[in-house]
Parts: structure tokens; C-alpha cells; sequence
């Protein structure tokens, strides 16, 4: 039904400028073009923030709109009379309106989405090789983000565990930009957890470091290729 109001509008104006024989006044000439400039800057904010975004589900909308403003664009309203320009106004207000309407939509999930990249942006994957020292045999190990209180995962396959002295590679720990205390959390066989201070994972500088943890506590080290390839086993 809007689509059909405006081709009527546009049919309107373009039989006006072929009959009509003298333009419009200065003052409806003046809100004409207002009115196609009001229209383009909303087509072109609500592109740019549809660019922003990676949310597509307007792109059909806003293709349909920009025919409607092409053929706006195409119009000469020097060659129209007031009542054909008054005819046609209120059809450009309304895609002006939809255009704004988007916009204001689409602002708001950029600011959403520009949150959740913040977010993001704060976890920083750091590779890690643990090596017991506490001895006991572990059959879970958890690293305890105390800022927090967020777990991980068990960083020890199902069935698997970890000898007194042996070292495990492969393990990632997801360190958050605003935390401050960790903490490495251990079952052993016997099904007792054992809380294990750890050290500040803000203070290395590179991506993948060596803990050793004992009963009390794990002290870490910047890693080496040559330490974590000569030095250490996995069970």
C-alpha cells in the first residue's frame, strides 16, 4: 500500500512538470529541497551505520528505500507548481522517516555490538604448560579466576590424569583484562580439590608461559620453544 501512495506521488509530480506551465514559488522551491537534503542525510547516515554493523537484515529494506530516493533525486521541482510539490512532500517525509527509523535501530546495535567486541577485546589466550609438583596424582585441574569467581573447564581430559612430576602442554587459559587473582584448583585420586595461589597472569608479557605448582602455590615462567619441547612430558 506505501508502495503504491508513492509511485502516485511520483506519477503526480512527474505529470505536473509536463503540464504545468510556471514553477513554484521561492518559498516552496526553498522546503523542497529541504526536504530531498533532510532525505539524502538520512540515507547516507543509515548506510554508513548499516556498513558498521554486522547485522544485515536491512539490506533488502534500504535497497527498496534508495529506488524511492533515486527517483526523488530524478525530479526537477523548478518545472513543478506548489500544489504538485505539496503532493509530493509528505512521500518524502515518510522514507525520510523509515531512513531515521533504521538509522536509530541500527545506531543502537552498533553500540551493542561495539560493547561485545570491548569485551572480547578483554580475554587475552594465553598457551600454557602446567607441571606438578604437588605430589600427588591429579585427575582435574581448573584455573579459578577469584575477580570473578568464574571456572574453567578441566583442562584434563575425561579418564586422564596427571602424575607427580609430569607436565602437561597444550592448555589455554583465558586471562581477563579486569581480573586480578587467580587461582589453580586440583583433584587427586582420592577426590580432594586442593586451592593452589597462582601467580599474577597480567605480568607475562608473552603469550605462553610455564607453571610449576606445588601444595601451596604456582610460580610461573615466560616459556621457551627449547623448554617446552626438551623439558616436558605429557601423560
Amino acid at each position: 500500500m506505501k508502495n503504491r501512495r508513492f509511485q502516485a506521488a511520483i506519477m503526480t509530480a512527474l505529470a505536473a512538470i509536463l503540464l504545468v506551465g510556471c514553477g513554484p514559488s521561492d518559498e516552496k522551491l526553498a522546503e523542497a529541497e529541504e526536504a530531498r537534503t533532510l532525505l539524502l542525510q538520512a540515507r547516507d547516515a543509515a548506510e554508513e551505520t548499516y556498513l558498521d554493523i554486522t547485522d544485515s537484515s536491512n539490506r533488502q529494506k534500504l535497497d527498496e528505500l534508495s529506488e524511492k530516493v533515486s527517483e526523488i533525486e530524478a525530479i526537477d521541482f523548478t518545472k513543478m507548481n506548489d500544489k504538485s510539490i505539496d503532493e509530493l512532500l509528505p512521500s518524502v517525509t515518510e522514507i525520510t522517516d523509515s531512513y531515521q527509523t533504521m538509522g536509530k535501530e541500527m545506531s543502537d546495535v552498533l553500540v551493542t555490538e561495539n560493547e561485545d567486541r570491548a569485551e572480547k577485546a578483554k580475554h587475552k589466550k594465553v598457551e600454557v604448560v602446567l607441571i606438578n609438583k604437588t605430589g600427588l596424582n591429579l585427575t582435574k585441574i581448573v584455573l579459578h579466576d577469584k575477580t570473578r569467581d568464574v571456572y574453567s573447564d578441566n583442562y584434563l581430559k575425561e579418564g586422564t590424569g596427571l602424575g607427580d612430576g609430569y607436565s602437561l602442554m597444550g592448555v589455554t587459559f583465558d586471562v581477563y583484562a579486569d581480573s586480578g587473582e587467580w587461582e589453580i584448583v586440583v583433584t587427586d585420586e582420592g577426590g580432594t580439590d586442593h586451592n593452589i595461589a597462582c601467580a599474577n597472569l597480567k605480568e607475562f608479557k608473552k603469550d605462553n608461559i610455564t607453571l610449576s605448582f606445588d601444595g601451596s602455590d604456582a610460580e610461573g615462567e615466560e616459556s621457551s620453544e627449547s623448554s617446552e619441547t626438551s623439558e616436558t612430558t605429557e601423560n
